[in-house]
């Protein structure tokens, strides 16, 4: 038949210290069972555990309290061991983790320097300032005022319209361009995004 005993009464009566009754546990080295969410130490009844009361008192109480402490050192040498082990297999999983992350990203930066490399931007054609825009340029540019007109903007929305091309011009949009003081438009290019942003100041 066995009887319960908390850690801490073994301890004491073992002269051992709770933290090295624990790892005796962690180890297997005690039998011990869940009682109410409390552990609880497994003993043979036939097992008798020596109270301080009980211990002797000739010189071998010394030798015993010597033998107890350095079983205790011992249990908190390997429990430091395995901690030391399991800390260095995280470590080196975690590095393993983060050295993939490395290369994974090289390799999107690498794909991205590729398809960058690939595109072709074509800029507008440089066009000199002159009185009237010539036969070939009226097929590709129209007027901002023209082109918002085209867009069914209303009068409120033409002006803020034409500001906006103007700071776009002058920032180095490709869809307008400047001749004599008056802003043009290339007619092939999309103004969605323009168009998006003016209504959402309404």
């Amino acid at each position: 038949m066995s009887k319960l005993i908390k850690p801490s009464e073994y301890a004491k009566q073992s002269g051992i210290s709770r933290q090295a009754v624990y790892a005796k546990i962690k180890k297997g080295l005690l039998r011990s069972k869940k009682v109410d969410g409390q552990i609880f130490i497994e003993l043979d009844s036939s097992v008798n555990i020596r109270t301080k009361s009980e211990a002797p008192t000739n010189g071998f109480v010394h030798k015993d309290l010597l033998a107890a402490k350095d079983e205790t050192i011992k249990i908190l040498k390997e429990t430091i061991n395995d901690l030391k082990a399991t800390n260095n297999l995280i470590v080196g999983t975690l590095k393993g983790e983060v050295d993939l992350l490395k290369e994974a990203f090289g390799e999107m930066q690498q794909l991205y320097r590729t398809q960058i490399s690939h595109l072709k931007i074509n800029e507008p054609a440089k066009i000199e300032k002159k009185d009237h825009i010539d036969i070939v340029d009226e097929k590709n540019y129209i007027e901002v005022n023209e082109l918002a007109k085209s867009l069914n903007l209303d009068k409120k929305e033409r002006k803020r319209f034409k500001k906006a091309a103007k700071e776009l011009q002058e920032s180095g949009d490709f869809r307008f361009i400047e001749i004599e003081d008056d802003i043009y438009a290339l007619k092939s290019a999309s103004y969605d995004d323009f168009l998006e942003a003016l209504r959402s100041l309404k």
